[in-house]
């Protein structure tokens, strides 16, 4: 069963002031969330960095990129 359905997912999920949403393929997730369908469709077609964070309940697109010094630590 996935995190946010479970009863103390949803508790630790609703204190958060920030949430980031990378890919999803599952409605569930987006329904969870009250996302738009543009947001939806942003979700299912991300690419790897991309996500959305939700901020007080503002919505908006993110990517994050790993500088050269960070990349010796990732693809070691």
């Amino acid at each position: 069963m996935s995190f946010y359905l479970r009863k103390n997912g949803r508790t630790i999920i609703n204190i958060c002031s920030i949430i980031y949403i990378f890919k999803q393929n599952s409605r569930s997730v987006v329904d969870f969330f009250h996302l738009s369908d543009g947001t939806k469709d942003f979700l299912t077609m991300a690419k790897p960095g991309e996500a959305i964070m939700s901020l007080n309940g503002s919505v908006t697109a993110i990517k994050f990129e790993i500088t050269n010094f960070e990349r010796s630590f990732v693809f070691t």
